[in-house]
């Protein structure tokens, strides 16, 4: 778990929402906000099986895991999702962040200084 970061501190360019914002999210919080670890620059740190393009999902791309791949997909939590929150990468505020409970698809602005799971994506 970690805290999204920089708290009290608005992040420029990291607002986007929607599917395809969140590789920018990402590099915009890691270039902004000099904290460490947070939830971002863990995201672009990670390396699995060769790969080391991953990123914090955005607010929009977070949500269609849980539909797809977590409890609110058709197979179930195919994606082997803990029942817990997890952060994207979207700001709401300077104070707050959006996260998504993986238990029931809960959604609301959270404090940046919460402790929450990551999950990282990569394009493909």
């Amino acid at each position: 778990t970690y805290q999204w970061g920089c708290y009290q501190n608005s992040i420029s360019g990291a607002d986007g929402q929607g599917i395809g914002t969140g590789y920018q999210n990402t590099l915009d919080i890691v270039s902004g906000c000099s904290e460490t670890p947070i939830a971002a620059s863990e995201a672009l740190a990670y390396e699995s099986e060769g790969y080391s393009d991953w990123y914090l999902p955005s607010f929009d791309e977070l949500n269609e895991m849980y539909n797809t791949i977590g409890s609110g997909g058709p197979e179930g939590n195919i994606g082997g999702f803990i029942n817990n929150w997890y952060w994207s990468s979207s700001e709401s505020n300077y104070n707050d962040a959006w996260p998504v409970n993986f238990s029931n698809g809960t959604t609301y602005s959270s404090s940046k200084t919460n402790a929450f799971r990551v999950r990282v994506i990569r394009a493909f």
